[in-house]
């Protein structure tokens, strides 16, 4: 057990990103790229709340695990699953109080609201993914109205949430049909319920929403700066080539694609504000 594993354990780049995407939603709500204590402790909040659903999950995923990730600090003993409930629960705790303490309490709802639907996650929806799907999605436009949260401005936000949500739906399910033969047995996903090739069109229909969302600010609020605009077109683009990829069969490379389209996309929520 070293420091090492519990830095590990937490995957530090997703707790990141969680935290990015709460100063994109608090810099597009207050229209002001700036660092000042409140948006720096809800970064942090965001960090901590994150990394105890990620450590949680490997929690209540144990037996799951030790099948498929034999190699995970909790399956190999390195962690044992006391210490990761206990580190769970620090993380949560201390991510809550500082919401309570320092963020207005609409922030706070935002992360007490996401530190039960990740514990509610990994206890009871982890085997039914078809529904925890919507909960992993949901974790980039959460941090995003989280963010907006701290100016009280959601009109242009909750589009751009709206439309990360259904990008990340749209990769989830890709990830569902390549992990098909990982899963059975274990979990239940909506490739094992509709098959692979109405899963692919939802996946698409789930694109299509997020395309579509993501432009409705530009018309109706005026955020339609060059620089956002085209760098949201160019993850649309990359987006349909990930449906394309999928069609084919190629779901590790759609997978790849989708993650590089919503990085894109997240850099034009931020520069958009600019």
């Amino acid at each position: 057990m070293t420091l090492k594993d519990f830095a590990a354990i937490i995957r530090p780049l997703n707790c990141a990103m969680a935290a990015l995407g709460t100063f994109i939603g608090y810099s597009i709500a207050s229209g002001f790229l700036e660092c000042q204590q409140g948006i720096g402790i809800a970064m942090l909040v965001a960090f901590l709340v994150c990394g105890g659903g990620m450590v949680i999950n490997d929690y209540f995923d144990l037996a799951i695990d030790k099948k498929q990730h034999p190699k995970k600090a909790l399956v190999s003993g390195r962690i044992k699953p006391g210490t990761a409930l206990f580190y769970a629960t620090a993380l949560f705790l201390v991510g809550n109080a500082l919401a309570v303490y320092y963020l207005p309490a609409t922030a706070f709802g935002i992360a007490l609201a996401f530190t039960i639907l990740l514990i509610a996650y990994s206890r009871f929806l982890g085997r039914a993914k078809y529904l925890g799907n919507w909960v992993v999605a949901s974790g980039t436009a959460f941090t995003l109205v989280f963010g907006a949260s701290l100016a009280g401005n959601y009109a242009i936000v909750a589009w751009l949430a709206l439309a990360a949500l259904f990008a990340n739906l749209a990769r989830e399910l890709i990830k569902d049909i390549e992990d098909l033969k990982v899963d059975k047995g274990f979990k239940k996903s909506l490739p094992m319920v509709l098959g692979k090739k109405k899963t692919i069109w939802f996946a698409f229909v789930y694109y299509l929403i997020a395309i579509i969302a993501v432009y409705v600010p530009v018309f109706l609020y005026g955020f339609n700066s060059l620089a956002f605009v085209s760098l949201v077109s160019i993850a649309n683009i990359v987006f349909v080539a990930s449906f394309r990829n999928a069609r084919k069969g190629k779901f590790a490379n759609a997978q790849k694609l989708s993650k590089i389209g919503m990085l894109v996309a997240l850099i034009g929520f931020l520069v958009g504000v600019v």
